[in-house]
């Protein structure tokens, strides 16, 4: 038998095997499939969801801030008052002076401190806190030569500088001394009624050393 023969022979020995087991292996691929189904597209104009990798996921949402440093109330009051708009570095503002008020009589008294600051190099405030002064008409606030004044005389004489009108009764507050005043010379802190001539309380100076 020549080889051609031979080569048709083995092919028609493997169509009557694969036709014999036909009855195995056709079950197997119809399983397959079925447990495989070829996914349906949806009907026209039904809505249809996109998975995304980010489904479920709720972002941090990260600012970022500009870290300003605080500036202590106080601070900024004083600047204020003298109309200062910075500060060196190093020229954090100093009590350089203080005392506490004291009782004249029962009707005329304050309470609470006085304290001179210092920022910078020559800018200085008076700065009432805490206060508290019986009311009166016309009340100024001085600065006096004399320690502890108890008369318009003590209180004026010889020569005295005053800081304006109290601005409150209660409460604190700030004053702008002068750069050209000496506080060398001056030695309490006076709350005066001008309209009755009186001293209603002062403060003693006394040099604070820090």
């Amino acid at each position: 038998m020549n080889p051609q023969r031979w080569i048709a022979f083995a092919m028609m020995l493997v169509v009557v095997a694969i036709i014999a087991t036909s009855g195995i292996w056709l079950p197997i691929i119809k399983n397959r499939k079925s447990s495989h189904p070829t996914p349906t597209p949806p009907p026209a104009g039904t809505p249809t969801e996109t998975a995304t990798p980010t489904q479920g996921f709720q972002p941090i949402l990260v600012v970022s801030q500009t870290i300003v440093p605080t500036i202590d109330p106080v601070v900024i009051a004083l600047m204020q008052e003298t109309g200062l708009k910075t500060l060196a570095v190093g020229q954090n503002p100093v009590i350089i002076l203080g005392g506490e008020f004291t009782v004249v009589d029962d009707l005329h008294h304050a309470t609470g401190t006085a304290s001179v600051y210092k920022l910078g190099d020559k800018n200085r405030v008076l700065r009432l806190d805490p206060f508290e002064v019986t009311n009166g008409p016309d009340l100024r606030v001085f600065l006096s030569q004399t320690e502890q004044p108890r008369t318009s005389a003590d209180a004026l004489l010889p020569t005295y500088v005053s800081l304006g009108s109290l601005k409150s009764t209660s409460g604190a507050q700030n004053y702008d001394i002068p750069i050209a005043i000496n506080l060398d010379l001056y030695k309490s802190v006076v709350i005066y009624s001008a309209s009755l001539d009186l001293v209603f309380s002062s403060a003693p100076l006394q040099q604070v050393r820090g």
